[in-house]
């Protein structure tokens, strides 16, 4: 390090003794700051600013145990601009990776919401179900269909309220009790899939995955016996609650068919193309066509325009057309700030993590206990899952302790794929079971019950599920 580097660094450090002792301390330390940073978040206060402080104070921590320097290159010279360099630099990398993935999937979403396409996709897929008349039957059927929807829809209250208007009244017609047909539908988001998911995409990121490889080699295989599983705990426990507490009030089904005819106000063929880009990205990757190969952002866009031209010729709307299209790029706007934010903040939290020394008292408490990757896995799973029963969400828990699984996989030596599905997993499968997450809160609403009610009725097969998605990933990927 330059000498002049050297004295700016210097006072800050020997503010502490250095040596084992404070070197033994700082972990446990950081772990009070990641305690206070959880109540921080159960408690409401806004997240991106408890994590940037969070992050602030363990990258402080570590400095003052001996960190030197902060930046392994690109340092200003002084310790306390490098604090918020740090920042700067992680922002940079992301946006530049991951960071634009995800902002063109969010904005190619607000497009296909826009022109009508996501809603006729759901009112297309759902005609099937309307020849189905066995009532528990076609729960494991809605179930199973509304998870299959989470390909494109990444919404969980918007998947539920489309659920609500396309398929409930199939279900209430057949003789499914109310109160079924509303846990079945607030639980059916159980997997982000990538590449629609801006948090599956984070995960492949991590883990040095292509999103479609994420996604073909790890998470379908491990989502076919979690569904199932699922689909069939509901029909037992959803007849079992329907016998022992009332079947509940039913919704007015005529008001839910209007609102369905407005979402066919689109051609049906508009279903084809939010599909389109998984379509593209299926044939155009290297496990398939190696000679001609399509990045996610590249099919967005390719099917964006496809999609305009598409809407152009239908309304034969210049003005409203273009309109429409701009669609696209609010949809990215939005996503930057409630998303991808947040994983600017939580990989500088994680940064605190990992400089504070906690990724190594994890990697020596689990040698110590005898744990390998799985069960570190486990353990990090469990922790999200808790984190996103308290808040009614798992992304900033995820965010935040699955940018430290590359240095944990490292120390254990493996590729740390399969810590980060039972991780990423869980934060998606275990909101269904908190009671203050938005889309309990609103199936609730509707089936004019309290919220404690309907996570009574999915807390079972939500538990299943995830018993089950853990044993999948340990024989399969283990």
């Amino acid at each position: 390090m330059p000498k002049t580097v050297e004295r700016l660094y210097l006072p800050a450090f020997q503010l502490f003794p250095q040596g084992a002792n404070m070197q033994s301390i700082m972990p446990w330390l950081g772990i009070l700051v990641l305690i206070l940073s959880g109540w921080a978040v159960v408690k409401k206060y806004q997240v991106n600013m408890v994590l940037f402080l969070g992050g602030l104070l363990l990258n402080i921590l570590a400095l003052l145990g001996g960190l030197d320097p902060l930046m392994a290159k690109g340092s200003t010279g002084f310790v306390g601009f490098d604090l918020v360099a740090l920042l700067q630099q992680i922002c940079s990398s992301q946006i530049a990776g991951v960071g634009f993935i995800i902002l063109v999937s969010g904005g190619f979403a607000a497009y296909m919401q826009a022109i009508g396409a996501s809603d006729r996709f759901v009112t297309v897929c759902a005609k099937p179900l309307s020849y189905v008349r066995n009532p528990y039957l076609i729960l494991a059927l809605v179930f199973i269909f509304g998870h299959c929807l989470s390909l494109v829809i990444t919404s969980a209250a918007g998947l539920a309220m489309l659920m609500v208007v396309t398929v409930y009244p199939l279900i209430i017609r057949v003789g499914c009790s109310p109160l079924s047909a509303a846990a079945v539908v607030a639980s059916v988001l159980i997997i982000g899939y990538a590449p629609a998911s801006g948090t599956a995409n984070l995960a492949a990121e991590l883990v040095g995955l292509e999103p479609i490889e994420y996604f073909v080699k790890y998470q379908l295989p491990m989502a076919v016996p979690t569904v199932l599983a699922m689909a069939a705990t509901h029909v037992v426990v959803q007849y079992w609650f329907d016998r022992r507490e009332g079947r509940g009030v039913a919704a007015d089904l005529e008001e839910l068919a209007e609102k369905r005819r407005g979402l066919e106000k689109a051609p049906a063929f508009y279903a084809v193309f939010p599909v389109l880009p998984i379509v593209f990205l299926l044939i155009f990757n290297k496990m398939v066509f190696k000679t001609v190969t399509m990045n996610v952002p590249t099919a967005m866009f390719l099917c964006w325009l496809l999609a305009f031209l598409a809407d152009l010729l239908v309304r034969r709307n210049v003005r409203e057309s273009f309109d429409l299209s701009f669609a696209m790029f609010k949809g990215m706007g939005s996503i930057l700030t409630s998303t991808l934010v947040l994983i600017f903040v939580a990989a500088f939290f994680a940064k605190g993590l990992q400089n504070v020394g906690i990724v190594d008292l994890l990697l020596s408490g689990a040698n110590g206990l005898g744990l390998g990757s799985i069960g570190m896995g486990i353990v990090l799973s469990a922790i999200i899952g808790v984190v996103t029963v308290l808040t009614g969400s798992g992304v900033a828990a995820f965010t935040s302790l699955g940018h430290i699984v590359p240095d944990v996989a490292a120390g254990m030596g493996v590729d740390g794929i399969s810590m980060m599905l039972m991780m990423h997993t869980a934060a998606e499968m275990l909101r269904a079971m908190s009671p203050v997450a938005g889309v309990i809160i609103i199936v609730a609403g509707f089936a004019q019950v309290n919220p404690l009610t309907m996570v009574k009725r999915t807390t079972v097969p939500i538990l299943v599920g995830y018993v089950v998605m853990l044993a999948s990933v340990s024989l399969m990927f283990g």
